[in-house]
């Protein structure tokens, strides 16, 4: 009886497992390093807490600069991070910059990221503390953002269609992450 359960519920499973099957002839999206940012902050303000002892925090940035494989400039001041941190400090991440490019006539990009910043406990306490967040190593808790841009400047039209993940790091008053597109 157990035996025949068993077959009837591998049977009725064959479509599902099918429907992930990585044989299935799907394309698999590459990942190639596009571009390299590094973000000025502003101290931390918190904005007291929220439902479930969760935290609300909001970083203005006030500059910095970043290289990609299609350009390179500054970041304008005013972009920020709204950040809503979880009892075991796991902040969930939601960010606004503005690229300013070098060219001559410089073109002005929007970028938007997603994303999560997880690890032990310890260490996310550590990476909370202005006197012990630089010495963090950044392979002991995960930064991790899905990144969107966007611009009306045809010079730079392939960022409105093109999407990114990234790795970062916090550096002292510093944000650093290096972002690879998705193929």
């Amino acid at each position: 009886m157990v035996a025949k359960s068993i077959l009837t519920i591998a049977a009725l499973a064959a479509p599902a497992l099918a429907a992930v099957d990585p044989t299935s002839g799907l394309p698999i999206p590459t990942l190639t390093k596009d571009f390299h940012l590094e973000c000025d902050l502003n101290p931390k303000l918190s904005l007291g807490s929220g439902p479930g002892d969760t935290l609300w925090n909001w970083i203005s940035f006030t500059g910095g600069v970043w290289n990609a494989t299609w350009g390179n400039g500054t970041i304008e001041l005013g972009g920020h991070d709204y950040q809503y941190v979880l009892p075991e400090l796991s902040a969930k991440l939601d960010t606004r910059y503005l690229l300013k490019t070098s060219d001559e006539t410089p073109a002005y990009i929007q970028i938007k990221t997603d994303g999560w910043r997880t690890g032990p406990l310890e260490v996310l306490r550590d990476l909370n503390d202005p006197v012990k967040a630089d010495t963090v190593d950044p392979s002991l808790y995960k930064f991790r953002l899905y990144i969107n841009m966007n611009t009306g400047d045809v010079r730079y039209n392939h960022v409105n269609t093109t999407m990114w993940v990234a790795s970062g790091m916090r550096k002292g008053a510093k944000v650093i992450y290096d972002a690879y597109r998705i193929g």
